[in-house]
């Protein structure tokens, strides 16, 4: 019976230890596989946290890029205009008539091309331009005091090859499409060409100026004869008769003023402008349309 419980108790003793062992080897075995599993996990959790602030990185990336993208500097006001001009130039007879007893209306056009200054900052507007002015014409003048028989037939071929010049103010009619622009102005230039006098009758037909043909041709009171015998016509600095004479008394420099200058400016667009214009000088009126684009400098 002792025997029997030492031998029980021995085989007992003998095998606890090792199903302890098991028992431990088995508890090591799950702790591992629950560390390996939560090892996986953070391993995912850690990649897919990797993954958002990647996506975050980069949306944040894209988001400034396409700020960067959307943002543009604002483009330079445009001052600068380049452009033709056209003017009808009038020099009315009643004007000439303040010096002379028989004079006509003198009309012609003129052409150039200018450039204009507009500041963006406001103030006056700048133009300078080169053009030519013509002051051809056929028509009789008299002296204030001279009797008719002294009527002359001048011929000119006069012409202005002048540098133009402007300063102009402006008021806005319609916002920024419709301005009234007022100023000064000043043509200076070389006159080219030159003016021929011949003595004058009056064509009995038509009642109408004419020019002699010759000393007493057609008409001896009005085609007078020289006034030293032997010449065909005196000079043009010499009391008598004239024909086909240059008059070489003409100035070598013709200015003409502008007081004022007027135009009415329409900006169909920020970089074109049309002007009808118009000015009064000292001896003339002139009307004008001009145009002007403004490209990028």
């Amino acid at each position: 019976m002792r025997r029997a419980a030492v031998m029980a108790l021995t085989a007992a003793l003998t095998l606890a230890p090792a199903a302890w062992a098991e028992a431990q080897d088995e508890e090591e075995e799950d702790a591992t596989e629950e560390s390996d599993s939560a090892g996986d996990e953070e391993e995912v959790d850690g990649e897919e946290g990797g993954e958002e602030e990647t996506a975050e990185g980069e949306d944040a990336e894209t988001g400034e890029d396409g700020e960067g993208e959307g943002e543009t500097a604002p483009a330079a006001a445009r001052e600068w205009f380049f452009g033709p001009y056209f003017r009808y130039v009038f020099v009315p007879a009643f004007m000439l008539e303040l010096f002379l007893e028989e004079a006509p209306t003198v009309a012609n056009p003129a052409f150039g091309i200018a450039a204009n200054f507009r500041s963006s900052t406001g103030g006056p507007s700048f133009q300078l331009g080169i053009g030519y002015t013509s002051y051809a014409f056929e028509d009789p003048f008299r002296a204030t005091g001279d009797p008719p028989a002294d009527t002359e037939w001048v011929e000119s071929d006069l012409g202005l090859l002048h540098v133009t010049g402007s300063i102009l103010w402006s008021a806005e009619i319609a916002e920024k499409k419709l301005f009234f622009e007022y100023g000064i102005g000043l043509d200076i230039g070389i006159l080219l060409g030159g003016i021929t006098r011949t003595e004058a009758h009056i064509n009995s037909a038509s009642g109408q100026w004419e020019a002699c043909q010759s000393a007493g041709v057609p008409d001896p009171f009005y085609c007078e004869q020289p006034s030293r015998l032997g010449l065909d016509t005196n000079a043009y600095d010499e009391e008598g008769a004239h024909y086909g004479v240059d008059e070489e008394r003409v100035p070598p420099i013709g200015l003409m003023p502008m007081v004022p200058h007027l135009a009415l400016r329409y900006d169909p667009m920020e970089e074109v402008a049309i002007k009808l214009e118009a000015a009064y000088g000292i001896a003339q009126i002139w009307l004008g349309l001009s145009a002007a684009y403004a490209p990028e400098l």
